[in-house]
């Protein structure tokens, strides 16, 4: 059947009191004054039965929730934010205080600031962390925690690593250059080199990477990694050799005087020439050492003894025909192209 409005000359009001749906928790429901102004065309309109329907909207018939807007207001906010600042509070300090106990146990320290890390809190520790992992190495933690586990041992590494305590050794070398340069000195060979091979990060990418690569660490092996073993040592002489051979000439024209060469120029009384040759030969006895260690029983699994050689034959590369990694050259970007951009093509052809 077919439904009329009749015309309308000008806009009208409804006032009409309508009634909140009551909540569970509301006895009483609350009266609502609902004001509405309509706006009809003065010409007829006609709506079809059909027209006039309303769609039924589909429901789950879920349970009304529980967390209604007037229960958020409800509830007392206010204080139990205050009730948790004042927890967090109280547990700030408590952590802080074991972080900061002088007399506990490095092993206990160690895994506490791991689990502090792991819980996404360590930037609100940052100081009292550092100062902990200071007063761990200065009084002998590392020595102490290697001698009880190889899990130990491998958090102590992971944790010094994470904070920049990179076996202070590395730092201490650079500190020593930088005194060389600064005083414009020419040290002796010997002088220079024991400080070289730690300065060249050759120590610090085979501790790294001794970690990478072994699967079943032994604490005899981190131990020995500690006291700078053979097979951390020859791959870095190596390396500074390599590296010094390389950047000798224009180090001696810009006036640094701490290099292989020139330290081994002002010890023997040499040229450069015969200085140069001098140092290829050290090269030429570590690698003998080297070889002997990998064809031996080495204390180390084969495949970081491979790793450590990659290190030598690394340095060989990269500095055979200059500095290729502050000058490179044309050849270095060619290999550079070749190994990164161009595809590997089949030998079968």
């Amino acid at each position: 059947m077919a439904t009329e409005f009749l015309s309308l000359q000008r806009p009208f009001s409804l006032t009409h009191k309508m009634y909140r749906n009551p909540l569970p928790r509301v006895i009483h429901a609350t009266p609502m004054t609902l004001k509405l102004r309509c706006s009809v065309s003065t010409r007829n309109v006609s709506l079809t039965e059909t027209e006039t329907e309303t769609e039924t909207r589909r429901s789950a018939n879920y349970e009304p929730n529980s967390w209604d807007y007037d229960y958020l207001l409800s509830s007392d906010t206010d204080d139990a934010i205050e009730l948790y600042k004042d927890k967090a509070k109280k547990l700030d300090a408590e952590v802080r205080s074991k972080i900061n106990n002088e007399t506990a146990e490095f092993l206990t320290q160690l895994e506490l600031i791991d689990t502090i890390q792991r819980l996404g809190l360590g930037y609100r520790f940052e100081s009292d962390i550092r100062r902990a992992l200071d007063r761990y190495v200065s009084s002998g933690g590392l020595e102490a925690v290697a001698k009880t586990s190889l899990q130990a041992t491998a958090l102590s590494f992971r944790l010094l690593r994470q904070h920049g305590f990179e076996w202070a050794d590395l730092c201490n070398a650079f500190l020593q250059e930088a005194k060389f340069l600064y005083n414009k000195s020419t040290p002796t060979f010997d002088d220079y080199f024991g400080n070289a091979w730690k300065s060249s990060s050759g120590p610090l990418q085979l501790v790294f990477a001794y970690f990478a690569v072994v699967q079943n660490i032994k604490k005899e092996e981190t131990e020995n990694l500690q006291k700078y073993h053979d097979i951390i040592s020859w791959p870095s002489y190596i390396f500074r050799l390599c590296n010094d051979l390389a950047s000798a000439s224009a180090e001696i024209a810009r006036g640094e005087t701490a290099n292989s060469v020139s330290c081994y120029m002002r010890t023997k009384g040499i040229s450069e020439e015969l200085a140069t040759e001098s140092v290829m030969n050290l090269i030429d006895e570590t690698w003998k050492k080297m070889n002997k260690e990998k064809l031996g029983d080495s204390l180390f699994a084969k495949h970081f003894v491979e790793t450590a050689i990659n290190l030598a034959r690394q340095s060989h590369c990269t500095y055979h025909n200059g500095d290729a990694h502050t000058s490179p050259d044309e050849l270095t970007r060619k290999r550079v192209l070749s190994v990164i951009t161009e595809p590997i093509l089949s030998l079968e052809r």
